[in-house]
Parts: structure tokens; sequence; C-alpha cells
């Protein structure tokens, strides 16, 4: 709590000295707590703030009129589910069932998809984006798991292990029924994924960081060709999600 009142008060300081027409709403890792400030004119001038640093690896900055967007796809996603287990029944029902329990208290916010590292931002200043209108920051604590998501049983996270390849975590969490087999999709702290080979035939060795999500989806076979997109429109709400 100690950590979380310096962080609000370091960036009341910097909310008196900004001089520039972004406003942004900080949240505060694992906290209710959050601070409106304004005048903020760019991504460097919010980032190289010394609250804010320690919080920027995971972070998730949301334009605020995209939000409702993404909310919407989030309950359509959750719709195009529940439609699918009403026409399934057994282990396949159960599947879809544990992938409905996952997701359903997830946030979501209209992300982003630009750099927050202020190093980066500062040797690469075409990333460096000028904010204009309302904005959510949502500071993410250091973390030490990873989260595993998708069509297997045992989801949720577990410790993070230096070398340890994307199929390694996986190995102990059984497949439900309809899960791809060959691929795994990573989803970096920074909302970046990458599809990995995971089966016996085309395994390849890919480490992840810290705070990564390891999604398992369903296969193509298994999908009916009304709910084709559900992989990417889960996807889309992953890396729209608020982190924890």
């Amino acid at each position: 709590m100690k950590k979380i009142t310096s962080l609000l008060t370091g960036l009341s300081l910097f909310s008196a000295a900004a001089l520039a027409d972004g406003q942004v709403t900080v949240h505060a890792p694992h906290s209710q707590n959050s601070l409106h400030i304004v005048a903020v004119q760019d991504l460097a001038q919010l980032m190289t703030q010394p609250a804010v640093m320690p919080y920027s690896t995971g972070a998730v900055i949301a334009e605020h009129a995209a939000t409702a967007v993404a909310h919407q796809l989030y309950q359509q996603t959750l719709a195009q589910l529940r439609a699918w287990r009403a026409n399934s029944s057994g282990e396949r029902t159960a599947a879809i069932d544990e992938v409905i329990r996952q997701l359903v208290n997830i946030r979501v916010t209209g992300r982003l998809f630009t750099p927050l590292d202020p190093d980066w931002i500062r040797l690469h200043p075409a990333d460096n984006r000028r904010l204009e209108g309302r904005y959510d920051l949502y500071l993410a604590a250091p973390s030490s798991h990873v989260l595993l998501l998708g069509a297997l049983a045992g989801a949720g996270k577990v410790n993070w292990q230096p070398g340890q390849s994307v199929r390694e975590y996986l190995a102990s969490h059984k497949r439900l029924s309809g899960a791809e087999n060959n691929f795994a999709t990573v989803i970096s702290p920074s909302g970046a994924t990458q599809q990995v080979p995971i089966a016996y035939w085309n395994h390849r060795h890919v480490e992840v960081e810290p705070g990564s999500i390891i999604w398992l989806g369903f296969s193509a076979w298994s999908l009916p060709g009304a709910y084709g997109d559900l992989n990417n429109r889960i996807l889309s709400v992953l890396t729209h999600r608020i982190p924890d």
C-alpha cells in the first residue's frame, strides 16, 4: 500500500507540472485507487516519470473511446461460445464450459498497441505517440508467472521458469476435447502475439517473458463453420485484457 501511495503522490506532482492536452486516468496495480491527470503531452512525458517507470513492463494504455468497442467484442465472443455450447454435448460441452469459465471474469479495455518502454520510446522517436483526448493507463506489478489459458485442464497461473519452452509449460496439462495439438499462441506483456509449433513433428523451442499468456485454442476441425473465427476473437479479447 505504501508503494501505491508513493506512486499516486508522484503522479500528482506530475499532473501539476504537465503542460499539454492529454487526459490520463492512471490505475495503480492491485488497487482500486486511480488518479486523473491532465495536460500530458506524449508517451515519453508520461512513461518517464519516476513513479511510472517501475511499472512500465506489462502496462496497458487504452483510448477511452475504444473501450466500448472492446467490451462489445468481449460480449459477442462470450455469446458465440455459449451458442456453440448449446449445440454441443459430452466432452466438447465440458471443454467449452472451461473456456467460458476462464474468460467470464476478465476485464478488457480499448488498448493501444504502442510501445510503453521508456528506453524504447527514447531511442525510437516515431513511437513517441502524442496524447490527445482521454486515456486510461493500467500499470502492472512485476510478474513471476505465466498464464495458461484455453482448451486444457488446470488453466491458470504457473511459475515462470527461465529457459522453459512453450511446449514444456503445456506438457503437464491435459488437452480437452477439440483442443489444438499442433500450435499454441503466446501473448507477450506488450500485447504482441506469436504462433508457436508444439507438436512432436514441428516443435520449436520458444521461451516466454514473465507475465505472458499461453493460449491453446480449438482446432480448426473442431469448430463448426459458423464459429470458424472464434479463436481469433478470443485472442483479440485476450490482447485487450487489463493486467491483474
